[in-house]
């Protein structure tokens, strides 16, 4: 009860129907009441709020202990220096596909050809394996684990693995499996906060998938086609895009068995089949020996040379801790070894006709282990030796160098944020979707315009320019991005749309608030 005079007060009746807890306004009932046991309800919700708040604050503060180092604010120094912060290392890409052939970060061709499961990143903190199958070698899924991931594990395989004969990809988080779902158009997501961010799509999308996947040049060309075509166009198994904690980044098809290509930035003391990192090329391969493949094949049939090459040990296998409770262990390292390939399998009988057949047997004749030789023609039958096609031009774009003005700088994923952890003032485009037109536009405009500070876009949004206060809007009208402009009648009024309105009063990017969804690039 209350005392008289005072205003409606609240309290909480259990129903007896459902047990549930429910609150009226005191004023409303003529005789106020406390179901019985109603305290020891209320106690116990009191200590699960708390458990449950002291579960966030250890969480929030295992994700900083993780990026120490590799955020700071503005201004941090360091034994005296003067405040400005060194740039991040420039993430990379490695590529693994086939059987399997990987293109590494510092750009090196090499190739494994053993049923094992294997390092592709072995770090303190990141750890990525993968799986090839037979005695020369099929990319059948890989692992994702270690610290980074709060010891959670991410495992994606080939389906055929478990004797499904539609080839299809995987996803299991913890041996939950994951991505299982798809609407009518074959799209799914899925999202654990702070740990992952994952999609399913049936085809490229030029809003969500990183362009630079498409700009990786492999050391031959194969006959499934230019290496876009393994992501593009609605490819074999589907198109699996993974955001994990230290912005690392991983874009899978089920072309050529698994076609998987890792982005992330390096780590100290790196080693494993994507190399150790370092930005030399050629301390990670040594040259198959003269004469022993035919000379189409040498710049594809390196052997990998370096650290972290062994076998993954048992005690180590991401693969089988994934899921104990499961048979995917089983069905991954046991079973698949009695993989049979159908006579139609495209890495085993890939050549179309008697006479090419005979062309690679020949060319292949001097290496005198059959698993061997079996690969050397499987590969020799898979070059597109006719009619290569040639895409200088996109690897001229790809490769392109910014040589003058200020330059893009990834901050991280999420939206940007000033050194308060404020959002700043941004204008948005109508149709600039991926990522390097967003940089792009980023740099041309800045370039012009002293207030733009940075970029931001969301998956499957549009690009947003960053801007400082006291900029004024009506400047970017010289700027026609494709697409349609910016969201505004020609910025005549300001541009109508909440981003710009009046937000943080700094004029700096200094860091991101944490959403895998986004992307924040800094101009430098």
């Amino acid at each position: 009860s209350r005392p008289a005079g005072e205003g409606p007060g609240v309290v909480f009746i259990q129903t007896a129907s459902k047990g549930s807890i429910t609150k009226a306004a005191v004023g409303e009932l003529e005789q106020p009441t406390v179901a019985p046991g109603i305290e020891v309800q209320v106690a116990a919700l009191t200590e699960l709020k708390s458990e449950v708040g002291d579960l966030k604050s250890l969480l929030l503060s295992m994700q900083t202990m993780l990026n120490k180092g590799s955020n700071c604010c503005q201004g941090c120094t360091s034994g005296g220096g003067s405040g400005v912060l060194p740039p991040p290392d420039e993430p990379g890409l490695c590529a693994a596909f086939g059987d399997p052939h990987f293109t590494t970060f510092d750009g090196a061709h090499t190739i494994v050809l053993r049923d094992m499961v294997m390092w592709l990143v072995k770090s303190e903190h990141i750890l990525i394996q993968g799986l090839s199958k037979t005695n020369t070698g099929n990319f059948m899924g890989f692992a994702v684990g270690g610290p980074f991931m709060l010891n959670h594990t991410l495992v994606v395989y080939n389906s055929s693995l478990t004797g499904d004969t539609t080839g299809k990809l995987k996803v299991m988080l913890d041996g939950r499996e994951i991505l299982n779902q798809w609407d009518e158009k074959g799209n799914a997501e899925f999202e654990e906060p702070f740990l992952l961010w994952a999609a399913r799509r049936s085809e490229w999308d030029v809003s969500m998938h990183d362009h630079d996947v498409l700009g990786i040049k492999p050391a031959i060309d194969w006959a499934v086609g230019p290496w876009p075509k393994r992501f593009q166009q609605a490819p074999q198994g589907g198109l699996y895009y993974f955001k994990l904690p230290n912005e690392v980044e991983i874009t899978v098809s089920g072309v050529d068995y698994m076609s998987a290509v890792i982005k992330m930035a390096p780590q100290q003391g790196q080693s494993g089949y994507c190399g150790n990192f370092n930005g030399v090329a050629e301390d990670e391969f040594a040259p198959p020996a003269p004469g022993s493949v035919p000379p189409l094949l040498v710049p594809a049939w390196n052997k990998a040379v370096g650290e972290g090459l062994e076998q993954v040990s048992d005690a180590d296998n991401l693969f089988k801790l994934a899921s104990p409770e499961l048979a995917l262990s089983a069905a991954l390292v046991q079973q698949a070894s009695a993989l049979q390939v159908g006579p139609e399998d495209p890495m085993v009988s890939p050549c179309k006709d008697g006479h090419a057949l005979d062309e690679a047997e020949q060319a292949c004749v001097s290496i005198p282990d059959t698993d061997l030789r079996a690969a050397c023609i499987a590969d020799f039958c898979l070059i597109e030796k006719a009619s290569a096609v040639d895409d200088a031009a996109m690897a001229g774009v790809m490769e392109e160098r910014l040589s003058d003005g200020r330059v893009p700088l990834f901050v991280g994923h999420g939206p940007c944020r000033d050194v308060n952890g404020q959002a700043l003032r941004a204008v948005r485009t109508k149709g600039v979707r991926i990522a390097m037109e967003c940089q792009e536009l980023l740099r041309e405009v800045g370039a012009a315009i002293a207030g733009v500070v940075g970029a931001q876009l969301k998956t499957e949004g549009t690009c947003e320019l960053v801007i400082g206060p006291g900029t004024d809007v009506h400047d970017f009208s010289d700027f026609a991005p494709s697409g349609g402009g910016w969201v505004g009648a020609d910025l005549g009024g300001g541009v109508d749309d909440p981003h710009a309105a009046g937000l943080g009063a700094a004029s700096f990017v200094a860091g991101v608030e944490k959403d895998l969804s986004w992307n924040c690039w800094r101009l430098d």
